[in-house]
């Protein structure tokens, strides 16, 4: 893996998981390692590139990257959520999902050069 956001033991292994999760849940849900981001409304295919490390990058891009930004004790605020986002067999639970639909939102802005991504 290239270089972590964090040293924190326990976040890059719950990082870890959550990325496992999204991607085993991209593979149920479109039969494949992609997913669809909205660019102003326009849908763009995004192929994820090295498996569960691909996700891995996106999870540290735009959730930890985003939290680390924003609060002072980010690691603590990111364990607090990851944790919220894994149902008990490690696959996504609900909220595990909306936090993945955020961050495709956010990518979708990114996308579309409107800033909020």
């Amino acid at each position: 893996m290239s270089n972590l956001i964090t040293k924190n033991f326990r976040l890059n292994a719950l990082a870890n998981q959550y990325a496992a999760a999204v991607h085993s849940h991209l593979i149920k849900q479109n039969a494949g390692e992609w997913f669809n981001v909205n660019a102003d409304s326009f849908p763009i295919r995004v192929n994820i590139v090295g498996g569960i490390t691909g996700v891995r990058q996106l999870v540290d891009a735009y959730f930890l990257e985003a939290l680390q930004l924003n609060y002072q004790e980010w690691e603590a605020v990111a364990i607090a959520l990851l944790d919220k986002c894994l149902a008990k067999d490690k696959s996504l639970n609900q909220t595990g999902i909306e936090i993945w639909e955020s961050m495709i939102s956010d990518m979708g802005s990114t996308v579309s050069g409107d800033g909020n991504g």
